[in-house]
């Protein structure tokens, strides 16, 4: 549904883009209106009905009463307050779901400004939850966590036991879940997917003595024309720390309208706790690495250092696409799951866990490494671990023999789907 539906929205964008750059209109403010109001169609009919949800434009309310920038575009629940003769609303932090800027030409100064304004108000999101202190459902964001470092605390508690590390790359990703999604859209701009990476490097490169330009503060998304850049928050897309580095963000030049309606509806699937069918193929966006960053001891603190991971062009178009599949395991693997599956942990001490390994030949301890690594297990604490998902693992024991193992139910589903349609092809075509 979500790709089918990102292909339409698209080619709406396209079609009625391409009639207002038409317009003989030399008003600057109303040629940015004609291209808000555009933006604000196309989020109307990416909504998915029956939600408290609407799209408006006008101002966030801090929890002070202290008003944020004018916003182009906000996806909002809840009441807000009309100002008065005009269609704008003023409406309160908590609960904005997304904001965006939008900018016919997306080069420098206009970057600069998007940046800016949705800065602020993160900033005034980060104000509100610790002023105010809401309870929220941090599943997502533990779920997140796991993902990135193979490690699942048991409960916010056991997050203050973490190295400072740790601490600070979880309470990152606690703020990308809570706070308001933030997105620049630019019609037109940096010409191609390099130019758009170059563009934002080049500008984070400006600003890299000033303050307030930490990770927390990029935007999550920035679309310009088919190309984009991705913040990897877990929200829901994210990678494993390899070596101690995070790519945090990604760069994609094929469809950005699929990237932003996975972004919204995952907030939305967690903000209503209801299921929003998501996939419809296997087919995975193509990310490539562009900003990387760790954790470093600056004392008396410590510090995010940033690395630009160059790519040109030729390098870029080189990165091939991918389908998703699940992860085959073999039959002691398969047993450690089915173990794990079972009582909801392993602990990898355990006698008859030690004992089985012997006896098969397996080196335990290298087993769930390989098998953490995978992103099919997470560790609770040094000695135990438990499936990556909250929903639990998936054991399938397929036709061709395979045994496959994942928690992605819906691509599960259509993977064997496909196997099964396959191989029927294949027996009715007879041998060759």
């Amino acid at each position: 549904m979500l790709t089918s539906l990102a292909t339409i929205l698209q080619e709406l964008q396209r079609a009625e883009a391409a009639k207002l750059a038409k317009e003989n209109i030399q008003h600057a403010p109303t040629i940015g209106a004609m291209y808000e109001g555009l933006t604000r169609e196309l989020l109307d009919r990416a909504i998915p009905p029956a939600l408290d949800v609407r799209v408006v434009s006008g101002f966030v309310e801090g929890h002070d009463g202290q008003l944020g920038p004018q916003t182009d575009a906000m996806l909002v629940t809840g009441e807000g307050k009309p100002v008065p003769y005009t269609s704008d609303f003023v409406w309160p932090i908590q609960n904005v779901l997304a904001v965006f800027e939008v900018k016919k030409n997306l080069y420098g100064a206009d970057l600069d400004d998007a940046f800016q304004k949705l800065r602020t108000i993160n900033h005034m999101f980060v104000a509100y939850a610790q002023s105010a202190k809401p309870l929220f459902d941090l599943n997502p964001a533990f779920h997140a966590f796991a993902r990135l470092t193979g490690r699942y605390p048991k409960s916010p508690a056991t997050v203050s036991q973490l190295s400072e590390e740790w601490q600070a790359f979880y309470h990152l990703l606690v703020m990308e879940q809570v706070g308001p999604i933030r997105v620049i859209l630019g019609y037109e701009g940096y010409v191609d997917e390099a130019g758009l990476r170059q563009g934002f490097a080049d500008y984070l490169e400006e600003n890299n003595e000033a303050r307030g330009f930490g990770l927390g503060s990029y935007p999550n998304l920035i679309i310009c024309r088919k190309n984009s850049l991705l913040k990897m928050n877990g929200q829901p897309y994210i990678s494993a720390l390899e070596k101690g580095w995070w790519i945090a963000l990604v760069s994609n030049h094929e469809n950005p309208i699929r990237i932003l309606l996975e972004l919204i509806w995952t907030r939305l699937s967690f903000q209503f706790q209801k299921y929003i069918p998501m996939d419809d193929t296997l087919q995975l966006e193509r990310l490539a690495p562009f900003l990387l960053t760790r954790i470093v001891a600056v004392e008396p603190a410590i510090a995010w250092e940033l690395q630009h991971y160059e790519l040109d062009k030729k390098e870029l178009a080189a990165i091939p696409s991918a389908q998703w599949a699940p992860r085959e395991v073999d039959i002691d693997e398969s047993v450690i799951m089915m173990q794990v599956a079972q009582k909801g942990e392993l602990d990898v001490r355990s006698r008859g866990f030690r004992t089985y390994a012997k006896e098969e030949g397996v080196d335990p301890d290298a087993a769930i490494a390989k098998l953490v690594a995978d992103g099919l297990l997470a560790w609770v604490d040094e000695h135990h671990v438990r499936p990556m998902t909250q929903a639990g693992l998936i054991t399938a024991f397929m036709p061709s023999g395979q045994t496959i193992v994942t928690g992605e139910d819906e691509l599960a589903a259509m993977w064997m789907m496909e196997q099964l349609g396959s191989r029927e092809k294949k027996s009715k075509k007879g041998p060759s």
